[in-house]
């Protein structure tokens, strides 16, 4: 190689890098690297700068000498052993194992393979044991001795040791110091399986909240916290009524768990005399949901607002007693709008139908409550008409809500602050359903349903903390439709920073005998996620470990120098 100077059309000279090879005999040139214009004491400084680095071999030598043949997950890993270690959910796993002397694989290692698969591409245990697991940082996850009937047996143990784990994911790092849990939220959902085969006890048809009646399902009811993170959960058969669940669940969590006051709060359709004294058994206070639509004529005072105390801008409340409990009528402007807006959507819907040049008849609207709610004329073979009187009394009931509780220690407007933190029931429904994506479930026996939501039940405790961290601080998402004005700025979530952690990826690369094994960036948002959960970012070198054969990759002698 040697330096050749150019000179262009406009008279401007210019350093090439050359390079002489041979083609089919003959010898020619090729420019390696362009080194900038021909400027006074430039040749001295390129000089100097190939003596200082003679010793390392050229940019074509070396790129003959690197290989690089595939990339390693790494970012979801370091983030979730973190997390692991910190939640005590490593320490819950080893008592299992511990219960289990007769065990010949890791448990702690499978629970964290799949964990982490739910958070990269939630998909099938077989799929994981082919697809995945190879493809995790050896380090930090080793595959080599997981085999697939261990994945499935995992399972069953997470099954029998769920009430363990549960309780001992509650009680860690806490002590008789401790702040404990006043307010606990619970709310059913439904999963269910692309099947239509019942099996033991669990797989039932019934009411789907998914609107998918002609598959198997399960009821899944979830507490969690205030703050969304979830504390425990059960599974009911899929043909369970919501109401029927609340017996067990409010036993259970008495149990289970060291709650110092019990104040249960759930949704309307909770609300029973039965759920309500299930309640009071066990000495626990409720605020629950209440629909008061059926007592506009009894009770005409609960959409009078006349009686209504304004507390806020747009915002009424109304004390009343139902029984011996406290009721909570409020009106709120935001939530009038929202009502008035849903009605005059299902009926422009209908009237779009009924406008259509194909005859309407009431087989038209049979499929959907909402629209004959609204519509007269369906039973006695009319043509189906807008009821205006039924659209009337709904519209006087926009913005009105209710709850019913027996604490009396709080303030109406305290009561129903508490009431509306069931949304973060729906958000944690959301990620299970979501970005976790519990269903679809690959199993059939009770014992293995059960121990793969326990498994997802894992994976969602570990994303509620990370959606706490990130919201402590009100952190923003940074996005580059953001930082272009394209997108007004949000709250930064989980899904965000997980998105960009998966791209934090670990690379194998081997210079003649050594492979180094080095990291891409941790910026942004991932280096972000690193500082809310106060975990260290590892150094950019990872590893070097000395190749011993090249063509066995499985003869390596490693040696530690990161």
């Amino acid at each position: 190689m040697y330096i050749r100077t150019t000179r262009n059309a406009a008279g401007q000279s210019y350093y090439h890098l050359v390079e002489s090879y041979r083609d089919e005999g003959k010898v020619k040139q090729r420019t390696l690297l362009s080194l900038g214009r021909v400027e006074d004491g430039k040749l001295d400084q390129l000089a100097h700068a190939i003596a200082k680095h003679r010793d390392l071999l050229s940019a074509l030598d070396v790129a003959k000498t690197i290989g690089v043949d595939a990339t390693y997950v790494l970012g979801p890993l370091l983030v979730l052993r973190g997390l692991f270690a910190k939640l005590g959910i490593d320490e819950a796993l080893v008592r299992v194992e511990r219960e289990h002397p007769k065990l010949k694989f890791s448990l702690r290692g499978i629970v964290f393979a799949l964990v982490v698969a739910r958070f990269l591409r939630p998909t099938s245990k077989l799929a994981v044991y082919e697809q995945m697991l190879e493809r995790f940082y050896p380090d930090v996850l080793r595959a080599d001795d997981i085999e697939l009937h261990h994945l499935y047996r995992a399972m069953d143990l997470l099954a029998v040791s769920k009430e363990d784990l549960e309780t001992s994911l509650f009680m860690h790092g806490r002590d008789l110091f401790s702040p404990q849990v006043d307010v606990v939220l619970y709310d059913l959902t439904t999963l269910r399986f692309e099947s239509t085969q019942e099996t033991e006890k669990l797989r039932r048809f019934g009411f789907s909240k998914e609107k998918r009646n002609d598959c198997t399902q399960v009821v899944l009811g979830l507490v969690v916290d205030p703050e969304g993170v979830p504390l425990g959960f059960e599974v009911y058969p899929g043909n369970t009524v919501e109401g029927k669940t609340l017996t067990d669940i409010v036993h259970k969590m008495r149990n289970k768990f060291r709650v110092r006051r019990f104040i249960f709060v759930a949704d309307r359709g909770l609300l029973s005399k039965a759920n309500l004294d299930a309640v009071r058994s066990v000495h626990g206070e409720f605020i629950v949901g209440m629909r008061i639509g059926g007592l506009a004529k009894k009770r005409p005072e609960l959409y009078d607002r006349a009686r209504f105390q304004q507390v806020a801008d747009g915002f009424e409340v109304f004390e009343t007693t139902f029984g011996n409990d406290r009721g909570i009528v409020t009106w709120s402007r935001d939530r009038a709008d929202r009502d008035e807006k849903v009605r005059n959507d299902i009926l422009e819907k209908i009237r779009a139908k009924l406008r259509a040049k194909r005859k309407v008849s009431p087989k038209t609207f049979v499929s959907n409550t909402n629209y004959r709610f609204f519509l007269k004329g369906l039973d006695k073979g009319e043509t189906p008409a807008i009821d205006e009187a039924k659209v009337a009394a709904a519209a006087k009931k926009d913005g009105f809500f209710a709850i019913v509780t027996n604490l009396h220690d709080k303030s109406s407007v305290e009561l129903f602050a508490q009431y509306k933190e069931l949304w973060r029931v729906e958000d944690v429904f959301g990620e299970l359903k979501g970005t976790l994506k519990a269903r679809p479930v690959f199993h059939w026996r009770d014992q293995r349903i059960i121990g793969h939501l326990t498994m997802c039940f894992l994976a969602l405790v570990c994303e509620a903390h990370v959606t706490r961290a990130l919201g402590r601080e009100r952190d923003n998402y940074g996005g580059r439709a953001v930082r272009e004005g394209l997108l007004a700025g949000r709250q930064l979530s989980a899904v965000s920073v997980l998105r960009d952690l998966t791209e934090v990826r670990a690379i194998p690369v081997t210079i003649g005998r050594q492979r180094l094994w080095v990291r891409t960036d941790i910026t942004g948002h991932a280096a972000l996620l690193f500082q809310r959960l106060g975990l260290g970012i590892p150094p950019k070198l990872l590893r070097r470990e000395d190749v011993v054969a090249q063509d066995d990759d499985a003869a390596i002698g490693a040696r530690d120098d990161s």
